[in-house]
This record gives structure tokens, C-alpha cells and sequence, in this order.
């Protein structure tokens, strides 16, 4: 909720008369309360709503598109545009909260909502590319089996809806669990199609481990591609083939973040109670509902 500045101010003025008539009494309980009121109004006056602009580029001016705008304290994020720009609301913020610009293959830049709310115009934000690192994936070795993790089935007894309220840089997941490694080659989705339903969406694959019980963004190289309605197949779903196989070990989240707002638009998929889980990722915290959904990945496992 926000207070008006005004209101505060008031309140503050008020609070203080308050304390200036208690001080010269013993009633040390109401001058403890007078002061606790002072203390938060004077931290609710220090927050206040920006609105932050520009663009994310390398150092040789390249946009980076979809690159991550969070504010890790206050559990806010957004992304980029496909070409590096950006133009973002964060509600009420203290001038001394960071705000962090990442992108794999990236050193992430952090700066104060101060210096970038005062900055005139457009802010330019420029990452350092990170040295090359060789991921593993060129090496499979020959005892492996295939697996579908997810759930491939377009049917079910009743609907789960995504709503257009979601912005960019959420998305659903899917758990899946290896003892030892295994490499995604495919990934697939389907949902109803009707009228207002999304046609067409920019996603990224994100892959999550779980360190110190809570999952951190491990992924070493990026993947997007774009769901459109005109691609689907004869089942009705759309499938990725990934021109690279990409690694994953242990207990695993693999994200389908999307990369742009849902625009008025909404996802209906059907389903059935205990037919897995529907994983939700939105501002670092992860939901679950035991009902499947109909994304799913096609990996190699290793034995």
C-alpha cells in the first residue's frame, strides 16, 4: 500500500509534539511508543516509487537482450527488451537498494536506486563479457538411456489457468532428478487453443540446483526460443529440438521463463489432480500444486 508523503509528514509533525509534551512526564512507555512512530514514518518517508530507463549493452555497445533487472532485497525483477532496452516501475524502493543487471555469459553491475533514479535521460548499463568457459556437454558417455520428465499428455478433467497478470521473467518448471548427469535435447509445451489465449512467446531455459536448501541459477550457456501458434504439431504441442545438448546433475529445476509480458493474454491448460506438479517460478520464490501441466523435457541420462 502506498502513503501518501503528505500523510507521513504529518503524522511525523504530530508525533513530535506528542513527544515534546510526554518528555517532561515519567511516562517512559509512551515516550518509547512516540519514538517507535517517528523512527517508522521517518522510514516510510525515505521510500519512494521510480521509474527506471535505458539500456543494457557489452562493452562494445551490442545490446543484450532479456538481460535481468532485479532488486534482490525487495523480491522485484524485470527484463530487457529483445534489443537491451528497458523502462520499469518498481513500486516504493529506499534510495539505498540495489539494483543488479545480469545475463549469463556476463559479469553482473549493481548500482543504488539513488544514482540511477537522479541519472538524466536514459541510463546505459554496460556488462563485462565473462572469460570463455568450456561447459560439459561435447563428452556422452555410451551407456545412457532416454527419459521424459514432465508430463506430454493434453488432456485432463479440468483446467489450470496462467494469467495475464504474469510479467516477463517467471515462468513454470519442471523437477528433474538424476543421480548422476543427463542432457536435455528437446523440450515441448501445449495448451488450449481458443481465443485470447497466447499465440506466440519468447522462452529461455533456465536450469536450478538446489545448494543450502534453496535452488540457484546454474546455467552456463543460453537457450531461447519462440513458441509460435503456427508450429504446433499434430497432437497440438510445440517442440524444441536444442541444437546443442545442455547438461544437468543432481536435483534440478529446468525454468521456461518467459521472456516478454503476456499482453492481455492467458494460458489454459488441462489436467488432473496427482498427475505431478505445476512449478511456478516468479521473483525467486518457487510454488508447487500437485497437478501436472504439459510442459516437459526429453533428456539423455546417463546410467
Amino acid at each position: 500500500m502506498i502513503i501518501s508523503r503528505h500523510i507521513i509528514t504529518y503524522i511525523v509533525l504530530i508525533a513530535n509534539q506528542m513527544f515534546q509534551l510526554f518528555s517532561n512526564q515519567r511516562s517512559v512507555i509512551i515516550r518509547s511508543i512516540v519514538i517507535l512512530i517517528v523512527f517508522c514514518c521517518q522510514s516510510l518517508t525515505a521510500m519512494s516509487e521510480i521509474r527506471i530507463k535505458g539500456r543494457v549493452t557489452d562493452e562494445n555497445g551490442t545490446p543484450i537482450p532479456y538481460a535481468t533487472i532485479s532488486i534482490p532485497t525487495r523480491d522485484r525483477g524485470t527484463l530487457t527488451d529483445s534489443a537491451g532496452v528497458f523502462n520499469a516501475g518498481f513500486g516504493s524502493v529506499l534510495p539505498t537498494d540495489t539494483i543488479r543487471f545480469s545475463s549469463i555469459g556476463y559479469e553482473p553491475r549493481a548500482t543504488t536506486a539513488k544514482d540511477i533514479n537522479s541519472a538524466d535521460g536514459t541510463y546505459t548499463i554496460i556488462l563485462k563479457s565473462k572469460p570463455y568457459q568450456l561447459h560439459e556437454v561435447s563428452v556422452i558417455p555410451p551407456k545412457t538411456k532416454k527419459k521424459t520428465f514432465g508430463r506430454t499428455s493434453m488432456g485432463g478433467s479440468f483446467e489450470v489457468q496462467i494469467g495475464s497478470e504474469h510479467s516477463e521473467g517467471c515462468g513454470p518448471a519442471v523437477h528433474c532428478k538424476v543421480k548422476k548427469r543427463a542432457w536435455i535435447t528437446s523440450v515441448s509445451m501445449g495448451w488450449i487453443q481458443r481465443k485470447g489465449t497466447v499465440e506466440k512467446m519468447p522462452f529461455r531455459l533456465n536450469i536450478y540446483n538446489k545448494k543450502d536448501g534453496r535452488w540457484v541459477n546454474v546455467t552456463q550457456r543460453s537457450v531461447t526460443f519462440t513458441y509460435r501458434k503456427e508450429d504446433l504439431n499434430e497432437e497440438g504441442r510445440f517442440v524444441y529440438k536444442l541444437p546443442e545438448p545442455m547438461m544437468f546433475s543432481g536435483d534440478t529445476m529446468v525454468e521456461f521463463e518467459f521472456l516478454e509480458p503476456m499482453k492481455g493474454r492467458t494460458i489454459y491448460i488441462k489436467s488432473n489432480i496427482m498427475a505431478g506438479h505445476f512449478i511456478w517460478h516468479e521473483n525467486n520464490k518457487w510454488e508447487s500444486i500437485p497437478t501436472g501441466t504439459s510442459f516437459a523435457v526429453e533428456a539423455i541420462v546417463e546410467k
